[in-house]
């Protein structure tokens, strides 16, 4: 493993949970704590399991010492606190939330060209761009509309 192979998770991680250490204020961490660990972390695992282990459309490699089940173990908390970071600056008005969702869409299919271009994971060619995006906007998408349904946070100000 090449040594940005070795730091691009552990970077990656710390980086967003200082990130969210900053932004997100103490009362309410636990809670966004609670959505990243289910809809991020969990979802994650389930998702790569099926996309990796029974669609084997994808897979990961060169996983070093963070191999875990075939999955690369700084993933699922890599996206827990990036849902955290996501549901934290959760735009009010109907129009830019369709925009944040659609960026975040985005954003994720360009992190997953640039986690394949370090050489930590890989892709049936025809899974990216597109259908790789719509599983991203559903999956954010999904979960705005599960905070938006269901946290009491919502009432506060962005």
């Amino acid at each position: 493993m090449t040594l940005a192979q070795n730091l691009f998770y552990p970077v990656f991680l710390v980086s967003t949970f200082i990130l969210t250490l900053i932004f997100i204020p103490k009362k309410d961490y636990k809670t966004y704590l609670i959505y990243g660990l289910i809809i991020g972390g969990l979802g994650d695992f389930v998702l790569v399991s099926l996309m990796q282990n029974i669609f084997n459309v994808m897979s990961f490699k060169n996983q070093g010492i963070f191999n875990v089940l075939g999955q690369i173990a700084l993933s699922p908390p890599s996206w827990a606190v990036s849902i955290m970071l996501f549901l934290f600056f959760l735009p009010t008005r109907k129009f830019f939330l369709y925009i944040y969702i659609v960026t975040w869409g985005l954003t994720s299919v360009s992190y997953g060209y640039v986690v394949h271009n370090v050489g930590l994971f890989d892709f049936e060619p025809w899974l990216y761009p597109i259908p790789s995006f719509i599983i991203f906007l559903t999956w954010w998408s999904f979960t705005a509309w599960i905070f938006l349904k269901t946290s009491d946070l919502r009432d506060k100000d962005s």
